[in-house]
């Protein structure tokens, strides 16, 4: 009896060190690709770590402006910060629709403190500057700042009936026949992006794969579709790419923007008729690695999940799973 008892104890034991060990070299899988690819040590080294960085500015003056009372002369340290990155990025890429989204954010601004009696021309100079150098507004649209909408402006399209929209979103493991045009997944695409994201920054991607040979290899590295994801018509991977993050404090922030924007692009589809199954990327570091090779998968996007689609059978067998109780789950902090 003491020998099998100590016996339970040495399994547990080792149980519990190899659990350590592969947590360890998983977590550091996760910890260098995000020194590695973040915006954390130098967050202007590339085109596109410039554009996370204008973008996070340039949302900080929004948000400033929508407050239901604005401090004049709010943010003018953002606003320096600002000019000054579209400068370098000008210098060294040239003007586009991200800093032309920017630049309409600051004319925005320095019209609301103008309102209020504080005139930056050393701020409105440069902008004039900018704006010689940037794309014409026929070529981009007028976006960036705050507009005006009443209650009813809100109420006129979001009262749906959102209770059986869901209830009527089943996953689909029982896909019909045919093609899902590729046209369809491009709108669901164009209703996702209005996710909220951290600062705006909109780091996601969708990568798209319909070829049978390489759609099954990707299938392969994910053990939660046997049975059905075959007859999936397209296989998505949602990412979120790491080079718009810029500390440790975001470390899981690609996580929490990625689930928020697949959760939206589940529900466009839905809308549109087609059919999906969430598939987890639960996975070892290996795993993780044969994907993106397989997938062609930048190194600087982490994987957040793959999504089966297909159209929808006349007639199908879906899970009916149980959910917990409303109960179970709200906690109201008084």
């Amino acid at each position: 009896m003491a020998i099998s008892l100590g016996f339970q104890k040495l399994r547990t034991y080792y149980r519990m060190i190899k659990l350590f060990f592969s947590l360890t070299v998983n977590y550091y899988y996760d910890l260098q690709r995000f020194f590695r690819f973040s915006a954390t040590i130098n967050p202007c080294k590339t085109k596109n770590m410039l554009q996370g960085r204008i973008i996070a500015h340039y949302h900080v003056i929004e948000k400033g402006l929508s407050l239901k009372n604005p401090r004049p002369g709010f943010g003018i340290n953002v606003v320096n910060n600002l000019v000054s990155i579209l400068k370098r990025y000008e210098e060294n890429y040239g003007l586009d629709e991200v800093s032309k989204v920017a630049i309409n954010v600051l004319f925005s601004y320095q019209k609301f403190n103008l309102s209020h009696d504080i005139d930056n021309q050393e701020l409105y100079q440069e902008l004039i500057k900018l704006q010689q150098k940037s794309p014409s507004s026929d070529e981009y649209p007028l976006e960036g700042g705050t507009i005006t909408l009443t209650k009813e402006d809100i109420h006129k399209s979001a009262f749906i009936n959102f209770q059986d929209f869901v209830n009527s979103r089943h996953s689909i493991r029982n896909f019909g026949t045919g093609d899902v045009d590729i046209k369809i997944i491009e709108k669901a695409v164009s209703m996702a992006i209005r996710t909220p994201s951290v600062c705006n920054r909109q780091t996601w991607k969708v990568h798209v794969y319909d070829n049978e040979k390489i759609k099954n290899q990707i299938l392969s590295h994910q053990n939660g579709n046997r049975g059905f994801g075959e007859y999936a018509n397209k296989v998505l991977v949602i990412t979120s790419d790491l080079i718009y993050f810029t500390n440790a404090s975001e470390r899981n922030q690609c996580f929490v923007d990625g689930g928020l924007f697949a959760m939206s692009l589940i529900y466009a589809l839905h809308s549109l008729g087609i059919g999906s199954c969430c598939l987890n990327w639960c996975v070892s570091h290996q795993t993780d690695k044969r994907l993106r090779k397989d997938a062609g998968i930048q190194e600087t996007e982490t994987v957040i999940m793959m999504l089966a689609v297909g159209n929808l059978p006349a007639k199908l067998s879906v899970a009916n799973s149980a959910r917990k109780k409303v109960e179970d789950i709200l906690v109201v902090n008084n």
